[in-house]
């Protein structure tokens, strides 16, 4: 008797996204940054006031999200990134649950719930610094951290799994599994940096591994599963992969990557902006790219990669941004 799979999860409103996709000329925004667009409107990390935002001043996150929706996005990430069970403690299930739901209120409220699509944000990035990207927790309780956040956001009823500057493999193979073993549909976001010394692209891992010995296995996972289980035509979930919070710079050989590595599939597109980051007062130095130099950007990433049709901004960016992304790619609102 041989185990049958179970079917991933795909909400109508998602499956009717998914076919709006399969049109090349179509070109849909997702959402910008989320904890330093708050940051800019006071809502700031160093004050600690960002991570506890959706308990305690929930109108402010719900008024970001609507905020992009206005702008033109059709998809929407919870305010999640890198909260598992250590980094919140005894209020992990709160603020990850009011988080969502303050999501889901704002899509409620700009009455997009037919057509607008919330993703689960999922990192192991943790914010302190080169050399220390990753979790300091051991890798077993972080791999059950991270399925409880998986089931958690689901259950809240977001409609994708984002994981969100991944391609270190130790911590990225353990999201990829939590997302399979729940059977819920995903989008793959990379991250890569030039490494200065070694004048390689990196992923962010502690090891600074090298994109290309990073992402065969890591795209190979993702489509026939860790596990080998969806070989053989098997649906492992995964219906994006591209890149995030990469500079702009680098992005576009980041999805050239993705490409050559085996994926033919959809890709995504959404860099930041991010000069430097200080992990002890968590305030970040932008670059103040302007938008048209952004717009010009993404663009060029449109052009020269057909299936990139999903783009967005990262950390460092800001409404304004999708608005005029809106704007240049001729995008009717929501």
């Amino acid at each position: 008797m041989t185990n049958q799979i179970v079917p991933v999860s795909r909400s109508p409103r998602y499956e009717s996204f998914l076919t709006e996709m399969t049109d090349p000329g179509k070109t849909i925004l997702i959402d910008g940054p989320i904890s330093t667009e708050l940051d800019s409107r006071g809502i700031t990390m160093a004050s600690g006031r960002e991570r506890r935002v959706a308990k305690d001043d929930p109108e402010s996150l719900v008024q970001v999200h609507m905020d992009y929706i206005d702008a033109g996005a059709r998809v929407i990430t919870t305010n999640t990134f890198g909260r598992t069970r250590q980094v919140l403690g005894t209020d992990f299930e709160d603020l990850t649950n009011a988080a969502v739901e303050c999501a889901l209120e704002a899509r409620k409220r700009t009455g997009t719930e037919d057509s607008v699509i919330i993703a689960g944000s999922l990192a192991y990035h943790t914010a302190q610094g080169p050399g220390k990207y990753e979790p300091m927790q051991d890798l077993e309780s972080w791999e059950s951290d991270i399925g409880d956040l998986v089931e958690l956001l689901k259950n809240s009823g977001v409609d994708i799994m984002l994981p969100e500057m991944v391609g270190g493999p130790t911590f990225t193979v353990p999201i990829i599994r939590a997302i399979q073993t729940i059977r819920m549909p995903f989008w793959l976001g990379f991250s890569a940096y030039k490494n200065q010394e070694t004048h390689n692209l990196c992923v962010f891992d502690n090891a600074g591994t090298p994109i290309d010995n990073a992402l065969p296995d890591l795209i190979r996972f993702a489509v026939e599963g860790t596990e080998g289980q969806f070989r053989n035509g098997g649906d492992s979930g995964v219906d994006v992969i591209g890149a995030m919070h990469c500079k702009p710079a680098v992005l576009g050989t980041v999805l050239e990557t993705v490409q050559s590595h085996g994926w033919d599939g959809k890709m995504m597109a959404y860099a930041d902006d991010v000069q430097a980051w200080d992990p002890k007062t968590k305030q970040s130095v932008y670059g103040g790219d302007p938008v048209d130099v952004y717009c010009t950007h993404s663009v060029n990433w449109r052009g020269d990669f057909p299936k990139c049709n999903l783009i967005g901004a990262c950390c460092g960016f800001s409404v304004k941004h999708i608005s005029a992304l809106s704007q240049r790619f001729g995008i009717q609102s929501a």
